[in-house]
């Protein structure tokens, strides 16, 4: 049973969708109340909001977790703004938390789940009933508690990433997806709650994240290709063994040589681009959710 759900925005300060589906809630335009349970709005960020920056000393999504947690100097403005997250929710039983991103990369709407449990398949399933466009990503390679992200403040969440468009910039079909995205969640955990969940199809789509993939770089760390153009744009679409993976500098491509079909996505997002990270790789699979 879920008894209160924390929909969060802002946690990075220039993805404007969450944040203005934030202001469509608070003129009452678009409503987060159900039945089953209550609903707060928690803007993550506002320090980087109101500089319209990713965020201001560390990547708050970033920190939360205790084993897996960066070196941060004392008086890192996102190490503070989490350890007071962590009191408002940290201890609360039967919260969920939705935690609204943007991308650049061409992921559409993307609901990211961290574990494969049957609540998690249930509501993946339901998702695609009602989204049947949506992206459904497990990222469930690590336990609950070494996930860093702010969604694991409460025993359960999602994040929701849409795209693909420039961070600091707001688009309506962007936004009117968002609020399609958390209504059909929301819409999920009343019936949940009120055993009330419909059956599902048994072969539900998704993939699972399998590893990222840097770009090459020299030993100032500078970059010495880009992501190949053919691939641009391709986010969850399959990348086979031989085709174009690189475009080196000096004329030269490099060509993907793994052993399976996997299918890239946060290609070329423009927020990982101090840490060089070029895509993330998926396998896809299906599964009952009724099961």
């Amino acid at each position: 049973m879920i008894n209160h759900v924390v929909l969060v925005s802002g946690t990075h300060g220039n993805e404007l969708t969450g944040i203005y589906l934030n202001e469509l809630i608070q003129q009452g335009l678009f409503s987060i109340e159900r039945e089953s349970f209550t609903s707060h709005r928690l803007i993550a960020n506002p320090e980087a909001i109101a500089k319209g920056v990713r965020f201001i000393d560390n990547d708050l999504n970033r920190l939360f977790s205790d084993s897996n947690k960066p070196e941060l100097s004392s008086d890192s403005y996102e190490a503070s703004r989490a350890e007071r997250i962590k009191g408002w929710y940290g201890d609360r039983k039967h919260h969920f938390v939705i935690d609204i991103h943007n991308t650049t990369s061409n992921m559409g709407t993307t609901f990211i789940l961290l574990e494969q449990s049957s609540f998690y398949r249930k509501l993946a399933g339901y998702i695609k009933q009602a989204i049947p466009n949506a992206n459904i990503l497990f990222e469930d390679q690590v336990s609950w508690e070494e996930h860093p992200y702010l969604c694991t403040v409460a025993p359960a969440g999602i994040m929701i990433e849409m795209g693909g468009h420039a961070h600091g910039v707001l688009q309506l079909d962007v936004l009117e997806a968002t609020r399609n995205a958390v209504a059909a969640t929301l819409d999920f955990i009343q019936a949940y709650n009120s055993e009330a969940l419909p059956t599902l199809p048994e072969n539900i789509p998704a993939y699972r994240l399998l590893e990222e993939v840097s770009f090459p770089v020299n030993h100032e760390n500078k970059r010495l290709a880009t992501v190949h153009p053919t691939l641009l744009g391709r986010d969850f679409l399959p990348l086979e063994l031989g085709e174009p993976l690189f475009s080196y500098f000096d004329g030269r491509d490099t060509y993907f040589d793994g052993s399976s079909t996997v299918y890239p996505h946060f290609i070329n997002e423009a927020a990982y681009a101090t840490s060089h990270i070029a895509m993330a790789l998926a396998e896809k699979f299906t599964f009952n959710p009724n099961d």
